[in-house]
């Protein structure tokens, strides 16, 4: 009888793992069939007019005509120029190997989406290794992958021309690293926590967000040693080593700018604008926290400038997470589908919160990678809300800004799904995830298919 049970339990890994590289090829294929019907010019952030000299694409070009990281100018005054330099020099680089290929200037431009649509692809397979670290399998790792798979934001963020993709990319890799280092603090692994850190805050600030979960972590590995000096010791050198390479280089562009520019560590444009028709800075606290009047429900797309503008935050953030700051959709069996892909969508987000809440007040086991994982949440939703308040315009709501929520998101169902293995309720969360990745899986083929509104 054990080695029946054993061979069913082997044949049913075999189906599951066959299942789980299904989801994630599909992932990937979701991707890349967003980009291919996407023009680079559609659904973009602050990429601005090629040959503008400003916005990302202006950044860009500044590189591909041989700009100097070292400005001669005042980057609060150029338009994106602001942010960190990697993504804009690794794009400006494939687009200098586009035109030696022979493609044409905007075709090369149009092909940068392959690049944003790579780095997207590379963050579901890291993904997918964290929820393995945080000890996810069976169901509860398959509805982890399917929430980050067939996430839209993930979708938007692959077509995407901008450092998000990118920065995104690079803190996952920096959240894997910290799991791997807490099982085996090596000084490979620290290292590698250290470049992973490093290359997101040259790619965009907001990859520092995640350091104060990764410093707790750290200071709990060495309070777990502190009683045998060997490793007491070693967790020390390392940790000077890791200070040395991660301060320094990771805080080397804002150092560089505060000092020749006077430029805040924490500067965007948005504190130089006034009277924006995006302002929500009229309504109350209590309106932007829980207000539904005059605009929030008027509409399934954002409102931006219309006379009732989107200004309740968690609306805005659930609209921006399914369709980003677009009107995708005005009529028909698409925008059906995605008016029921938002409920879904909103539905799993309510949910998520008291699961994020659980897996901190109960843990079982586990313990540090749960307060781990929820610090991170934690850090990336008060930056969001204070973000939000400090610069109250619709724009500045973008859940893209807090992406690797979802993930977090995402571990927490898994969680649940297999600790209530078996239960009404986790066959309940998981039968939502599977109707919410369908929706969303014919939602954005059907996008591809159909003349859209934005």
């Amino acid at each position: 009888m054990d080695f029946i049970r054993g061979q069913k339990r082997k044949t049913e890994e075999k189906g599951q793992y066959i299942i789980l590289r299904g989801v994630l090829a599909l992932g990937i294929l979701m991707r890349l069939i967003y980009v291919l019907y996407t023009p680079y010019t559609m659904g973009q952030h602050d990429t601005m007019e090629l040959g503008s000299g400003s916005g990302h694409f202006g950044y860009i070009e500044y590189f591909l005509q041989g700009g100097s990281l070292l400005f001669d100018f005042n980057p609060m005054n150029a338009y994106e120029f602001y942010h960190p330099p990697l993504f804009h020099l690794t794009a400006a680089a494939f687009v200098r190997c586009n035109l030696m290929l022979g493609a044409a200037y905007e075709q090369a431009f149009e092909n940068l989406q392959y690049l944003t649509c790579f780095f997207s692809a590379v963050s579901l397979l890291l993904f997918f290794r964290i929820f393995r670290e945080l000890g996810l399998k069976g169901k509860g790792l398959l509805a982890a992958c399917m929430l980050t798979a067939f996430h839209p934001s993930f979708y938007l963020l692959a077509g995407s021309i901008n450092n998000d993709g990118l920065c995104l990319m690079f803190m996952a890799a920096a959240v894997l690293c910290t799991l791997r280092w807490y099982r085996d603090p090596s000084l490979k692994n620290i290292l590698l926590l250290s470049f992973g850190i490093v290359l997101g805050a040259l790619t965009k600030t907001n990859a520092l967000l995640i350091t104060p979960a990764i410093a707790v972590v750290m200071l709990y590995v060495l309070v777990k040693n502190w009683k045998d000096a060997v490793m007491r010791g070693k967790l020390l050198r390392r940790f000077l080593l890791f200070g040395v390479i991660t301060v320094p280089l990771g805080l080397s562009w804002m150092l560089c700018n505060y000092i020749r520019f006077d430029m805040p560590f924490d500067f965007t444009p948005a504190a130089l604008t006034t009277g924006s028709t995006q302002s929500v800075s009229d309504y109350t606290v209590f309106q932007r926290l829980f207000g539904l009047k005059d605009g929030p429900l008027e509409k399934l797309s954002l409102q931006i400038h219309s006379e009732h503008k989107d200004y309740n935050i968690f609306i805005d953030l659930l609209k921006t997470s399914v369709l980003g700051e677009y009107t995708l959709m005005i009529r028909g069996v698409e925008f059906c589908l995605l008016c029921a892909l938002m409920v879904v969508n909103g539905l799993l987000a309510a949910v998520s919160v008291p699961m994020l809440l659980r897996i901190v007040i109960r843990p079982k086991e586990q313990k540090i990678e749960k307060l781990f994982v929820f610090l991170m949440y934690a850090a990336g939703m008060a930056f969001y809300i204070r973000f939000c308040f400090e610069y109250p315009k619709v724009c500045s709501m973008d859940f893209r800004y807090i992406a690797l929520t979802a993930v977090l998101g995402a571990a927490a169902f898994g969680w649940f799904i297999q600790e209530k293995k078996g239960r009404k309720s986790a066959v309940l969360v998981l039968a939502a995830v599977i109707i919410w990745s369908l929706l969303s899986i014919v939602s954005y083929l059907g996008l591809g298919l159909t003349p859209r509104a934005w």
